[in-house]
């Protein structure tokens, strides 16, 4: 399979991002954040039950997007834990955070020298439709980096390979999607191997669980946020997929994306979503 050329202009790092910053995406990555926090993480913001945040405590939400997850994490630590949100563009970032939110534009692969062993906590939540495959270790080494002795990174990523069940429109729609990120050299099959490279990355007590993600009126209301989240991102992968050159317009992949929702309403469908988690030696 031919490889676009990634240092083209047009793929640069931030733009070959394989979604848009657009009104249209902040509000689907703000529904996301609320369906996730719900079916993945049991309606809290942490996974790990062990990870305690104190009074003086620093924690860094990595590739942040819309700031919502590091938004809510104020709201529930104490006022005196630093914040701190990155991500390499602000387009999508809610205005007005609050004062214990320090957002700073940075790509996990090259996260600020200063912070050096400075948090206590590293979250990063769906990345693989932005880095390189070879990024990755990168991302992970510099995570390592920045957190304290004993620190945790919470990692939580999606497999859009396939939906289960496999249905028409859910195989083919994935299926272009994955071929579009293997143009672009994204590790779209990452959740396969994330223990490894957090492994590989020096991480201690790595704990991988995979969870069903549900989509459809089937599973209720949380089934239509399912479906809001990811129809709405397959959607949103329209311009994408004509830059690639998988269909001639937006209009032609949209009239096949537009037919998730209904598919996935039928047959009560899920996708699986891992979240890993692991420390910093001591």
């Amino acid at each position: 399979m031919t490889q676009l050329d990634m240092t083209d202009d047009t793929y640069h790092p931030g733009a070959r991002y394989a979604l848009p910053r657009n009104q249209s995406e902040f509000d689907r990555l703000n529904v996301q954040h609320k369906y996730l926090t719900k079916v993945i993480c049991d309606g809290g913001l942490l996974c790990d039950k062990s990870i305690k945040l104190g009074e003086n405590c620093c924690v860094l939400d990595s590739g942040t997007g819309t700031g919502i997850w590091a938004i809510d994490l104020a709201n529930v630590v104490p006022k005196t834990a630093e914040i701190h949100a990155c991500d390499v563009s602000d387009v999508n970032l809610t205005p007005n955070f609050p004062p214990q939110i320090h957002f700073s534009i940075a790509s996990v692969t090259s996260l600020p020298l200063e912070w050096s062993n400075k948090f206590e906590l590293v979250n990063q939540r769906f990345l693989s439709g932005a880095l390189l495959a070879p990024e990755w270790q990168k991302a992970l080494a510099e995570i390592y980096r920045v957190l304290n002795p004993g620190g945790a990174v919470q990692i939580m990523e999606l497999d859009p390979r396939r939906v289960v069940p496999d249905t028409k429109v859910a195989t083919q729609v994935c299926a272009a999607m994955t071929k579009a990120c293997d143009m672009l050299g994204l590790q779209i099959d990452v959740t396969e191997h994330v223990s490894e490279l957090l492994r590989e990355a020096g991480f201690v007590d790595i704990v991988h669980e995979t969870k069903r993600a549900p989509v459809g009126k089937t599973w209720g209301e949380t089934g239509v946020q399912g479906t809001l989240s990811f129809a709405g991102a397959f959607r949103n992968l329209s311009g994408i997929m004509v830059k690639v050159g998988l269909f001639s317009s937006e209009e032609e992949y949209l009239r096949l994306a537009d037919k998730l929702p209904e598919e996935w309403d039928t047959h009560g469908s899920h996708f699986l979503c891992t979240i890993a988690t692991a420390r910093k030696p001591v």
